[in-house]
């Protein structure tokens, strides 16, 4: 039997209600992102989940079970560098998404006409997506000692990706 087909597509105004969601889920595990119950809605929804961000969501049966941004990852001389970031709904991991994803991030990226990708901030604790990462072309070149206060290892690194496009 065949699964069914994940469908990435641009996110769109009725999305951020489920994007939040998704958000506020994986955020509350205090394991893959540095933000804490300090970051309120308002302040994440100005700076992630927006349409003025390239956001884009993946669909299951016409249920969100995924979504990233892509933008510069500095203003200025630095936004020839997209980054992203790549939430997975938590019921939905191990069926590859987190490829998908990144995968259609890399071409939107390059039609968007970026020069390569970073990632600033990946827990050295996660790895699938360090897998999915290295599987789709970046390379760790640095690793932060104790970057990251996990919320039950306490400090673990954090490494940064790069991957010309």
């Amino acid at each position: 039997m065949k699964s069914p087909e994940i469908h990435i597509r641009p996110a769109n105004k009725k999305d951020l209600e489920a994007i939040w969601s998704l958000w506020k889920v994986v955020v509350d595990q205090k394991i893959y992102f540095p933000y804490d119950d300090s970051f309120s809605r308002e302040h994440i929804e100005n700076s992630w989940i927006n349409l003025n961000n390239n956001c884009f969501v993946a669909e299951l049966e016409k249920e969100i079970i995924g979504a990233y941004i892509l933008k510069p990852n500095q203003p200025g001389y630095g936004n020839h560098i997209a980054n992203a970031s790549y939430m997975v709904d938590s019921q939905k991991r191990g069926m590859g998404l987190g490829h998908q994803l990144c995968a259609h991030s890399i071409d939107a990226a390059k039609e968007l006409g970026y020069y390569a990708m970073q990632f600033n901030l990946v827990v050295s604790t996660n790895a699938a997506a360090i897998k999915v990462w290295l599987a789709n072309g970046f390379e760790i070149i640095g690793t932060i000692p104790g970057g990251f206060k996990h919320f039950e290892k306490g400090y673990v690194d954090a490494h940064v990706f790069y991957r010309k496009l």
